[in-house]
């Protein structure tokens, strides 16, 4: 049942988007929700992030923070099939080297997963519309979705609200837990989330895949 409610609530967001065409945040110009000429103008990504981590921009950019607002509060799902889009093209030498570990598979594409009551208020999780933004830019067979591999056990103070980097990484400490992990030995995977600021939850993430016989896991966000 829940399930279903929250599959009608994202349906009902895609349709609005669909009805009521936005204007570039940015800008304002009647075209997508980020045209092209502001995408030019978002600074890349400058700061160090964890090796296993890629960011492609900085998250101290108004328009990028502004996006991910939007997506994250807001219901505003055509912004992370944008945002997506454009993880994929930043990202596309990374892709190619990465795909040197999975020859005959495609990768596992793994989205941030949030908390039940999260997905319960907002009906959707922020991190699957990117992901799915993401390999809808791409060739088909390279990519395959999975949002059904990696959990989040219980809820958690929000990240942004912890400014000490060590309460921070304590406070992600041991959260997620694996629904299936036997078909995933072996196997590459990328995992996708909007924000990044310590690496903590992703490095959770990744060591509960690589605890259950991933090959190779790195992570790509948005924002760092």
């Amino acid at each position: 049942m829940e399930k279903a409610i929250n599959l009608f609530k994202y349906i009902r967001l895609q349709i609005l988007d669909i009805l009521f065409p936005e204007n570039c945040l940015g800008c304002g110009k009647q075209s997508e929700t980020i045209c092209e000429i502001c995408v030019l103008k978002i600074p890349q990504a400058e700061r160090e992030t964890e090796s296993n981590i890629i960011a492609i921009y900085d998250y101290r950019d108004p328009l990028i923070k502004k996006a991910i607002w939007n997506l994250k509060y807001y219901h505003r799902l055509n912004i992370g099939h944008k945002l997506g889009k454009l993880l994929y093209e930043n990202t596309i030498e990374e892709i190619s080297d990465i795909r040197t570990y999975t020859i005959g598979k495609p990768i596992l594409v793994i989205p941030t997963p949030i908390s039940k009551k999260k997905m319960r208020n907002r009906g959707y999780n922020q991190a699957e519309v990117i992901a799915k933004g993401f390999i809808n830019s791409s060739e088909k067979g390279i990519f395959e979705l999975r949002n059904d591999v990696v959990y989040k056990k219980f809820e958690t103070k929000p990240q942004a609200r912890i400014s000490n980097r060590v309460d921070r990484l304590n406070n992600i400490k041991n959260t997620f837990g694996m629904y299936k992990g036997e078909f995933i030995k072996g196997r590459t995977v990328i995992v996708i989330d909007d924000v990044t600021t310590t690496g903590g939850t992703l490095n959770e993430i990744m060591k509960v895949l690589r605890q259950n016989g991933v090959k190779k896991v790195v992570g790509f966000v948005i924002a760092h």
